[in-house]
């Protein structure tokens, strides 16, 4: 195990999310493809990966000798990647049989993969199931793919992947959680409720289909036995009555998700970035892995590379101090977003959304257990 390593603000990094490919077989209304500056998924075939499946050996390397233990394997879409298994063995033989590899998909290829997938070291996978309406998952995905979906989850399953369903909350589908958190429950999965980020396709839809998450929440709490705070993020994990954990994840104008964040992002092209919200150059790689004369020139090349990414690393969202010297207010730090500075929202009631904007309190002080 490497060295460990923070940046400026006392943040560690041990978490690296990797796009293996810009290219995606849906069309998510709200995609944010993992914040790359070069915009929108790209239909499959018009923009073939830069790495290669043994270049991610190197990577998963070098993060181990900074102690990066986690890596989550995502998209566009993975699965498009006809030699997804072989880089997930390549980051498996890198790291370690003690490295946490993830991967989120769409599930619609799933089936056809999870066998193999488990067999080359991966463990968990987060599989995007916006809705169990099939007209809505349409809406929200441009494909229609509900059973299929369903068919990769129940695989995944059987092979033995630990399962959590992905559900990004919008006006769409804000009314169909409760129905995916009952399928949770009857296959034993988790499920993460995850609040829509204006980030690429997501900042065109944004202002019409945000909704805010704490009418959600305040339900999950009082269904809940226990509420424990994941690190990561500092996310909040609602364990239900019934056994299902649910995670929420709203990162939208929220200081405290920032100063939980611990992770760096590998796009498709090399390009290491600090944040999703991050619009400059970044740290390229590409380079360093063409040229290197060696595989251990490689290493400390790309090592070099995120030790560079790492100082680039803010939190998106702040506190600070207010005129007063103690007060804290939240700001937009990038200054990016045509948005609101204060945190606004719609209120949520059992029926969906209404009118009605209220102004969302700054988060409280939290522990280990809420």
């Amino acid at each position: 195990m490497g060295a460990h390593v923070s940046d400026a603000y006392g943040r560690p990094l041990d978490n690296l999310r990797i796009a293996v490919t810009r290219e995606c077989n849906y069309r998510c209304f709200f995609c944010h493809i993992e914040g790359d500056p070069s915009g929108g998924p790209a239909r499959i075939g018009t923009s073939p990966p830069q790495l290669k499946s043994d270049d991610y050996y190197v990577v998963a390397a070098a993060a181990g000798r900074l102690g990066i233990r986690a890596f989550k394997i995502t998209g566009g879409e993975p699965l498009v990647r006809s030699d997804i298994a072989s880089i997930i063995s390549n980051i498996r033989d890198a790291s370690g049989p003690d490295a946490d590899i993830s991967m989120t998909t769409n599930g619609y290829l799933l089936s056809a993969y999870a066998k193999a997938l488990y067999d080359s070291g991966l463990r968990r996978v987060n599989v995007s199931l916006h809705s169990l309406d099939r007209e809505h998952y349409k809406i929200i995905t441009g494909v229609d793919g509900l059973d299929r979906v369903i068919d990769g989850i129940e695989r995944a399953l059987d092979v033995g992947l630990k399962v959590k369903v992905n559900v990004t909350v919008t006006k769409v589908n804000v009314n169909d959680v409760w129905d995916i958190i009952d399928f949770a429950s009857s296959r034993g999965v988790a499920v993460q409720l995850i609040e829509l980020q204006p980030v690429n396709e997501g900042l065109r839809v944004f202002k019409d289909m945000h909704v805010d998450l704490s009418y959600l929440e305040s339900k999950l709490k009082e269904y809940s036995s226990k509420v424990v705070l994941r690190p990561l993020h500092n996310r909040p994990i609602y364990i239900l009555k019934n056994g299902v954990t649910v995670e929420v994840v709203k990162p939208f104008n929220n200081p405290l998700f920032c100063a939980g964040c611990r992770r760096v992002r590998l796009l498709s092209d090399g390009r290491l970035t600090p944040c999703i919200n991050y619009m400059g150059p970044g740290v390229n790689i590409l380079r360093v892995l063409r040229e290197a004369r060696t595989k251990e020139e490689a290493i400390d090349g790309v090592v070099k590379a995120l030790i560079k990414v790492n100082q680039l690393r803010k939190p998106f969202y702040m506190w600070p101090l207010g005129g007063d010297g103690h007060t804290l207010t939240s700001y937009n730090v990038a200054g990016r977003l045509a948005l609101p500075k204060k945190v606004m929202s719609m209120a949520t009631t059992p029926a969906g959304p209404t009118a009605l904007p209220r102004e969302v309190p700054l988060g409280e002080q939290t522990g280990k257990q809420l």
